[in-house]
């Protein structure tokens, strides 16, 4: 039985969408050394599966036991990852919508940095990982070598996520979880790997934009209650202070991909939210050189037109990461 692209399949196009902008972009010779090799390596072999799975090589491949095989060694192979189109597309992309590829990087970059802080310094409490509205990220992947990863997403999401993943780490776990539907805590109490015990960092990446006000607030209340050393670390996109033009073809992108935005909240009324429920705002970014020494990004003229728009380039305005404990 012949599959359909897996561009026609896949549960969330917004979360695509993400992914084909990073892995794309941190291929960039300068964008590169910014992440560590596990996380190239995951999107790599995420990529191999994401062509097989949506038969964007050949037709011909129907699911046949040396199927890899012949995937590999096909010489007619062209990636579309790597397609000459590819650059005109993002240009588009930061003309459309100037500072998105700069944010792109920056959220990743930002998020996995501080992930990794949190679970190697010693005074952290940290010792598991809970994304929320995990789409088809590398956290959980990448960091399940290191502690307990809790991948929470819509039922489709996760079975199209178990098809890509490079390995099935049984650290990592999966489970069902609709925020306007589902009560978190007891998701999490019907997953047996989890223990409300151990202080847990809460990830919504891209996440708060898709839920309502009152589900936020329920849901950031549910964490301190499981477990009062819980943090919270967010991506935070205030629409407001985007230009008309950007917004516009934002919220008019978002709306083709059949997904909807709720309704736009600026970074005091988060961190209201976040207070009334426990958390306190301890860290923020806002650009990818908040991020690193200014000895390590490249001097511009060495740079090509797409490294220069992420590495030096503002990020899109109302842009953060939110770091809450």
């Amino acid at each position: 039985m012949e599959q359909t692209p897996l561009g026609m399949n896949i549960p969330s196009k917004t979360a695509f969408n993400v992914y084909s902008k990073f892995t794309t972009l941190r291929k960039q010779p300068a964008i590169a050394p910014l992440f560590p090799a596990s996380v190239h390596s995951y999107y790599n072999l995420t990529e191999v599966k994401m062509n097989r799975l949506g038969r964007l090589i050949s037709p011909q491949i129907k699911g046949k036991k040396d199927a890899a095989c012949e995937f590999q060694d096909n010489k007619a192979f062209r990636d579309p990852w790597n397609a000459a189109w590819i650059p005109k597309l993002l240009a588009l992309d930061d003309w459309l919508l100037k500072g998105d590829l700069h944010h792109i990087v920056f959220r990743k970059l930002a998020l996995h940095r501080t992930i990794q802080d949190r679970l190697m310094n010693s005074n952290s409490p940290i010792t598991q990982l809970v994304i929320l509205g995990s789409g088809i990220d590398h956290i959980g992947w990448v960091f399940s070598n290191e502690c307990a990863c809790f991948e929470l997403d819509i039922e489709p999401m996760i079975t199209f996520k178990k098809k890509l993943l490079p390995t099935l780490n049984q650290k990592v776990h999966f489970n069902d979880f609709d925020a306007t539907k589902n009560a978190l805590d007891q998701c999490l109490k019907h997953q047996p790997a989890f223990h409300s015990n151990r202080a847990s960092l809460f990830i919504t990446e891209g996440f708060i934009d898709y839920i309502p006000k009152e589900n936020l607030a329920s849901l950031l209340s549910q964490i301190k209650q499981l477990n009062p050393e819980n943090e919270w670390l967010s991506t935070h996109f205030d629409r407001s202070l985007l230009s008309h033009n950007q917004r516009f073809f934002f919220e008019i992108g978002v709306q083709i991909t059949g997904e909807h935005l709720q309704t736009n909240l600026r970074k005091e009324q988060i961190v209201s939210i976040g207070y009334d429920n426990g958390f306190a705002l301890v860290n923020e970014w806002a650009n990818i050189p908040e991020l690193l020494d200014e000895q390590s990004i490249p001097n511009e003229a060495k740079l090509n037109s797409i490294e220069q728009k992420v590495l030096h380039q503002k990020n899109m305005n109302g842009c953060s990461i939110l770091h809450f404990k």
